[in-house]
């Protein structure tokens, strides 16, 4: 099956794509340091080409509603 863990670079992101990995799934890991953003939607569409399951475990870089736009 094939996953795309977005936030795969963080605490969480990397224990969770290395266990579906010795599992034997196919996963795509999903970060800024990967070329994938999912702010400005970068990497995206390719990174979910084909994805049957998307597990978001990234943490959101805002804190307040107001802040939602000011990139």
């Amino acid at each position: 099956m094939k996953i795309v863990v977005i936030g795969s670079s963080g605490l969480i992101g990397k224990k969770l794509v290395n266990k579906l990995r010795e599992l034997g799934h196919q996963v795509v890991a999903a970060s800024p340091s990967t070329g994938v953003n999912t702010i400005t939607g970068e990497g995206l569409a390719q990174a979910l080409v084909g994805a049957q399951v998307v597990v978001d475990v990234a943490n959101a870089p805002f804190r307040k509603v107001g802040d939602l736009g000011r990139l």
